[in-house]
């Protein structure tokens, strides 16, 4: 039985310790044909334990056709044993075997049957089971009740644990501490550790000792949550109350504290750990490593995996695919590669996340020629990669100007089962996008579409800038006209066209500084859509571009957009960056209210950092005059409205 709630229905069943004993003391006294009964069951219970069905059930057939026959000890053995292997239907076929159809004799069996069915997932059918046991005239006990609450509680279904608490409650059975326990599991699942934290307390008011499992369940919940100081709190009231914590206690403390940086006090739970006799395994240090890798400290998780191995623990595919992802994220790749190779050695097999691990942090390195090396090897290995496997070369291919044979990766994607996504798509087309190749581009996103594999804005984008670099602003235009998503979208747009018109000069920190300006006007309140004009049109000025840029202008205004002071503000670095400073008067009118004169001096200090001091000055200047004219034209309004 896989649950702690049916644990009573086992601890009925003597073990096979316990059958030894019996069959010494019973022939020691001199009762062979005891001693040979226990003989007789031990070889049983050890024959369904071993998973051999047919020679226990061989057995069993030979017990019934003794005299005597068999006895409930086997018969709830064998049903037992059915009920672990889901075959619960011939479980119940023995039994009637013995006591005929539809009788079932004792409320051990009814509760074997019932963790039977919820084990396959029929609870449905084990709460019938339990009105049936009802209406039989047997009462259920709080093993009947910790059967069907743990599968409950397995799919978080409170509301029918709720219910079938109460039904106990009636009866006056009170939950046991497994019961509570896996109340506490599932609301600290569903909910949270504070809520679960106040069924414990009602499990205090009910006399209920909590016991390890209680305490583990819950510093568990609390370390989930990034509450790991008051997980160590459970944990000092659980050996106050002389609890001994075992792995399962330690290991998620140990986790919680290295993710939040306290890796001192982290170690110094490990050490405790062993203190109390406690060997970490596997699990525990993979916790650790885990935690300082999180934390960004690799080279410690180094030390903690050479230390596991001097402890003759050996790491698991999961520890080594963390390291490797550490390393990668550092860009130590030599590192990371000796690790694979170290992997193979001591015959831990790679699985696909290791390879595209590994495969990724070569690209992101700029070295595709390795990882071209690594994917080909993993497919040697018999290893087939998965959509994130081919999407990180496709991607590599793409980064490095492949298209042809990021092209074939897909092909050869498709040939062994594996369906291309969104973003292999997105990849692809953005990748011939960029390469000016905007028929291969087009070709991608049809077959995109009849796969229905939906665009999103990241695909829209990268042809609105394909366009954008073979001067077709037009079908640009149209495309960003119909493109299908709302403010998140077109903030994404803004964020895809600058990174993609900013040159390969410009470093990272500026393009988010430029996009950070214009995500900032969505955020407050401006209009997402001209925002995403205005992304354009500047990008266009300070790639002068500056006949676009008007012409973009005058459509957005004509598609019912009106121009506002962050389009103003764009155009004269667009006349500047051409050389034409003078010519602005006769395009841009002064049709600006005193506040969003505020706006465009507040943005203008963020645009000119990303504009050179010779054209920062001209700009400035461009801005002043309109600001005087400004003040000339409030000035004569004033004095005619006095008149």
């Amino acid at each position: 039985m896989s649950s702690r709630a049916g644990d009573g229905v086992v601890a009925a069943a003597p073990t096979l310790a316990c059958l030894g004993e019996l069959a010494a003391a019973y022939a020691d006294a001199g009762m062979d044909g005891k001693a040979a009964e226990m003989c007789q069951r031990s070889r049983e219970l050890l024959l369904v334990q071993r998973r051999r069905w047919e020679d226990a059930r061989k057995l069993y057939d030979e017990m019934l056709a003794e005299e005597g026959g068999a006895d409930d000890y086997s018969t709830c053995v064998m049903l037992r044993g059915m009920c672990l292997e889901g075959r619960v239907e011939e479980g119940r076929k023995l039994i009637e075997a013995r006591w005929g159809a539809g009788c079932i004799p004792h409320p051990v069996f009814y509760n074997v049957l019932i963790d039977g069915y919820c084990q396959r997932g029929e609870i449905r059918r084990g709460m019938l089971l339990l009105g049936d046991m009802e209406m039989k005239g047997f009462l259920p006990t709080e093993v009947t009740y910790g059967v069907i609450i743990t599968w409950l509680g397995q799919k978080g279904d409170l509301e029918r644990i709720g219910g079938l608490l109460g039904e106990m409650k009636v009866r006056g059975l009170s939950p046991n501490v497994q019961i509570y326990s896996t109340v506490i599991d599932a609301v600290c699942k569903r909910h949270s550790a504070s809520q679960a934290m106040v069924v414990l307390k009602q499990m205090f008011a009910s006399g209920c000792d909590p016991d390890v499992v209680t305490f583990n369940t819950l510093i568990s919940a609390f370390c989930r949550e990034g509450r790991a100081h008051e997980a160590e709190k459970l944990l000092r009231e659980a050996i106050r109350r002389e609890l001994e914590p075992n792995q399962n206690s330690y290991t998620p403390l140990i986790h919680a504290f290295c993710i939040g940086g306290d890796v001192t006090v982290a170690s110094d739970f490990l050490v405790e750990m062993m203190e109390g006799g406690h060997t970490p395994d596997v699990i525990t240090f993979g916790a650790l490593i885990h935690g300082l890798v999180v934390s960004g400290k690799v080279t410690e998780a180094l030390s903690v995996r050479d230390k596991m191995m001097e402890r003759q623990v050996m790491p698991d595919v999961n520890i080594y695919n963390v390291l490797i992802s550490g390393l990668c994220k550092k860009q130590m790749l030599p590192a990371a590669k000796n690790l694979l190779a170290e992997m193979l050695e001591h015959n831990v097999q790679p699985d696909k996340y290791v390879y595209t691990t590994l495969i990724d942090g070569f690209i992101r390195s700029g070295n595709i020629s390795d990882a071209k090396k690594i994917f080909e090897f993993m497919e040697q290995k018999g290893v087939c990669p998965d959509v994130v496997g081919y999407n990180a070369m496709v991607k590599g291919y793409c980064q490095f100007g492949m298209t042809d044979e990021a092209i074939l990766c897909m092909s050869s994607m498709k040939k062994v089962g594996c369906i291309p996504d969104e973003f292999t798509y997105t990849t692809l087309i953005d990748g011939c996008a960029k390469q000016g190749n905007i028929s291969g581009a087009l070709s991608l996103l049809c077959d995109m579409m009849k796969r229905r594999c939906k665009p999103n804005v990241v695909t829209y984008s990268s042809l609105i800038s394909g366009y954008c670099k073979i001067s077709d602003t037009d079908t640009a235009e149209f495309v960003f006209e119909n493109m299908q998503s709302g403010v998140n979208g077109l903030t994404n747009s803004v964020t895809w066209i600058i990174n993609s018109n900013c040159s390969n000069s410009v470093k990272l920190h500026d393009k988010n500084a430029l996009l950070d300006v214009f995500k900032g006007l969505v955020s407050d309140g401006w209009d997402p859509r001209i925002s995403a004009y205005n992304a354009i049109i500047f990008s266009l000025c300070r790639h002068n571009m500056l006949g676009k840029a008007l012409d973009l202008k005058d459509k957005m205004v004509s598609k019912g957009y009106s121009s506002d002071p962050i389009t103003f503000l764009s155009l004269p670095y667009g006349f500047c960056f051409v050389g034409k400073p003078r010519n602005w008067g006769s395009i841009l009118p002064n049709e600006f209210q005193k506040n969003e004169f505020e706006t465009i001096f507040r943005c203008k200090m963020l645009l000119d950092q990303h504009a050179v001091d010779t054209v920062s000055c001209e700009v400035s200047r461009i801005i002043q005059l309109y600001a005087e004219e400004f003040l000339s034209i409030q000035k004569l309004e004033k004095r005619f409205a006095g008149s």
